[in-house]
């Protein structure tokens, strides 16, 4: 189990630190074509009705400040306990969703690359004229500044919006193995994580809707391997039905016995044969082993049972 998980953790990291070298393979200060695709962004939104960026801002101020102040921590940090935290809880449950889960996170990343390399876009945060806050590096939370790392993340990878795709991932997994509260939860936590990427002006309303659209084509590229790749198919169909049929066995328990004894139960411990009544070779519920009927003894007919049987039935 811990070389597993350990395996996991470097698979997945090293996919990330992959992600986050390509995404930066840009020019070093493409500020200029940054700004100039963010004022295209602006105006399509303006056509579309959908710049409503400041709006929600300051409609989340003044509300108060410390909330505009919670939601850049949830955005910054929100982001990866979601993740991570999403991914142990399935990777325990079912494993067959979690290389679903696994596989969809990494072809989010390497779509999401491609967009980065070719369409520098500036956030609402470094648009001149905007008039937004940019409460990241307000907090002290923006490490951009301070870094000349190769892997500091992109400045101007504002489109897609993968704190938005990776937050629908969660509440994807969360519909797939939770129960009722699981999904209420995964819910809220991409609707949080919405208003967190408009609140704090670090993506426009286009950004989640192309993060969004970025999930969806991942999700369909992944369906499209396990339905095309017959090793992956057959590992996963394999486990899913093995689990399918534990759980229906386990579902069809009462108490300590099967649903299949119940009839057994009621009559008496007699099994019915077309109206007759004769004593079981072996009882499903007691484990006891009763003595054979002589041969020689016959059945008597009991037509009440079998309209009996018919009712259970």
């Amino acid at each position: 189990m811990f070389k597993t998980i350990a395996t996991e953790i470097a698979l997945v990291g090293a996919c990330y630190l992959m992600f986050a070298l390509t995404k930066n393979l840009t020019d070093p200060s493409p500020v200029l074509q940054a700004v100039t695709n963010g004022w295209g962004v602006v105006k399509l939104e303006d056509a579309l009705a959908l710049d409503f960026e400041a709006f929600v801002q300051q409609m989340v101020g003044r509300i108060s400040l410390g909330t505009l102040i919670a939601l850049t921590y949830f955005y910054v940090a929100g982001m990866w306990l979601g993740l991570t935290g999403t991914a142990a809880i399935v990777f325990l449950k079912d494993r067959a969703a979690y290389i679903d889960l696994r596989r969809t996170f990494v072809l989010t990343m390497i779509f999401a690359a491609f967009v980065f390399t070719l369409y520098p876009l500036a956030p609402p945060r470094f648009m001149p004229g905007l008039g937004m806050t940019d409460t990241v590096t307000l907090v002290g939370l923006d490490p951009g500044p301070h870094s000349d790392s190769a892997i500091s993340y992109n400045r101007f990878a504002a489109m897609p919006s993968l704190h938005f795709t990776w937050a629908l991932l969660v509440m994807v997994a969360a519909f797939k193995v939770g129960g009722t509260w699981v999904k209420v939860g995964g819910f809220v936590y991409q609707a949080l994580m919405f208003v967190a990427i408009i609140a704090t002006a670090n993506h426009y309303v286009l950004d989640a809707v192309a993060g969004a659209i970025l999930l969806m084509v991942a999700l369909f590229v992944n369906r499209l391997w396990n339905h095309y790749n017959p090793k992956t198919s057959q590992w996963t169909s394999g486990r899913l039905e093995t689990m399918r049929k534990f759980n229906h066995q386990r579902r069809r328990r009462v108490g300590d016995m099967h649903v299949s004894d119940l009839r057994e139960l009621f009559l008496s411990g007699f099994i019915l044969r077309g109206g007759y009544a004769s004593p079981p070779s072996r009882s499903q519920i007691t484990k006891h082993q009763p003595f054979a009927p002589m041969a020689n003894i016959q059945r008597s007919f009991r037509p009440e049972l079998n309209n009996l049987s018919l009712a259970l039935n």
